[in-house]
């Protein structure tokens, strides 16, 4: 289910009493995962900006001094909760046409973007946090959103490049435009989100049709 494909909890997610019992590893894993899923929090509530550490260590029920044992700053938090969910994201996103056969590609591509589209309206503060206010959280998070904006690209042109290998009739496109393919979907998505209120819930049905479109005319040959 999208509501269970993003994460940034353990399964562990509170700490019974006794919790002096449990290997160290759970208790510094519990709190690195409430840390994670409280900068997100955080950031969607404040913005990147406004967030602080006193802010996160409240949401995450964490002192400070066991936030600065897992990170340095806000930043380091946040860009470890985007990487997380980014890997978990990308690998849900591929997982949707598996059972597919390789020519199948329209149809992978279109399950590839309402999973994407469920997730994100299921986690609504990772929606707000990674794609619209990573961009005002400094050079680092730019170079690792690139980053990620090139692993989906790649995934892209790895449906066009199986298609092409079983004889589909599909174009495989270049590098710059399976990327531009990418950062249109993801200017569609950030602006359902900028036009959403805080505490409206999130629907992305609107931008499926348009990014579907987007792609698959992308791989479709000329």
């Amino acid at each position: 289910m999208p509501e269970d494909a993003l994460s940034l909890l353990p399964e562990r997610l509170e700490l019974p009493r006794g919790r002096a019992a449990l290997p160290e590893s759970e208790v510094a894993a519990s709190q690195r995962g409430r840390i994670l899923q409280a900068v997100s929090d955080e950031v969607a509530h404040a913005g990147f900006a406004g967030a602080t550490v006193t802010g996160i260590t409240r949401r995450a029920r964490v002192s400070r001094t066991t936030f600065y044992r897992c990170f340095s700053d806000k930043e380091e938090a946040f860009a470890a909760a985007h990487e997380t969910i980014s890997e978990q994201l990308v690998q849900f996103i591929r997982d949707q046409g598996v059972t597919l056969d390789d020519a199948a590609w329209e149809q992978r591509i279109e399950l590839g973007v309402r999973g994407l589209a469920a997730c994100l309206e299921a986690r609504p503060t990772f929606a707000r946090s990674f794609v619209v206010e990573i961009h005002a959280a400094g050079e680092r998070l730019r170079r690792q959103r690139d980053v990620v904006v090139e692993r989906h690209a790649r995934s892209l042109a790895r449906v066009a490049e199986l298609a092409a290998a079983s004889g589909a009739d599909v174009r495989v496109p270049t590098e710059l435009e399976v990327v531009g393919a990418i950062g249109a979907a993801e200017e569609l998505v950030a602006r359902e989100i900028r036009r959403t209120p805080p505490r409206r819930r999130l629907r992305l049905s609107a931008i499926v049709p348009p990014v579907v479109s987007i792609q698959t005319s992308l791989l479709r040959p000329v």
